[in-house]
Formats: structure tokens, sequence, C-alpha cells
């Protein structure tokens, strides 16, 4: 953002950071535990923000090729690292769902 001269706002990040604090308090019957869920929702989460993370460096990428305030070395480093940790994310995420569904149809195959 410094690079193309756009400002950052403060207020959108403190937002942002409450927003999420705020998302911990929800209710979910783990009040003093995690949620069998957690693993498996934060994973999900992460990916989703990685990937979209992902789409912006391949814009910011195209625009690279006519734009000289946007280092395409750069660019393509973030890329990189950005599919690194999809695929990181992807494996942890298909981690949790093994246990955590595997799990949750054992609790409902004793409680029908």
């Amino acid at each position: 953002m410094t690079d193309l001269g756009v400002p950052t706002s403060q207020s959108k990040a403190a937002m942002g950071w409450l927003a999420e604090k705020a998302g911990r308090l929800k209710p979910n019957g783990h009040i003093l535990t995690r949620s069998p869920l957690s693993d498996l929702l934060e994973t999900e989460s992460m990916l989703l923000g990685v990937l979209g993370k992902a789409a912006c460096w391949r814009t910011l990428r195209i625009l690279a090729e006519s734009d000289d305030r946007l280092p395409a070395d750069h660019l393509d480093t973030l890329l990189e690292r950005a599919e690194q940790q999809s695929a990181t994310l992807e494996e942890l995420r298909s981690a949790a769902a093994s246990r955590t569904l595997s799990s949750e149809d054992h609790k409902l195959a004793r409680h029908p």
C-alpha cells in the first residue's frame, strides 16, 4: 500500500482487531475448553484468508507489468509464500476435519 501511496486506516485495523477478539466471546458450549470444531473452523478461516491474499498478489502481479511502482519480483515472492501457506493449511485443515468429523460421527452413533 505504501508503494502505491495508499493510506492505511488505523481505525479500520483497530476495528478488525476488535472484531476478531469479539468473535472469540461467542457462546459455543465450551466456556473453559476449546470447542471440538475450533481447529477445523480456524484452519478453514486461515485458508480462506490466504487464498484471498494470493488472489490479490496475482492481480497486483498483472498490474506490475505496466506499473513501475509495483515490484514484480517482490510480488512473485509473496505469491509463492501464499501458495506454500495454502498447501500447509490444507494439510492441517484436512487433518482437523478427519479428527473432528470422525469424533462427531462416534457421538452421533452413541446418542441418536
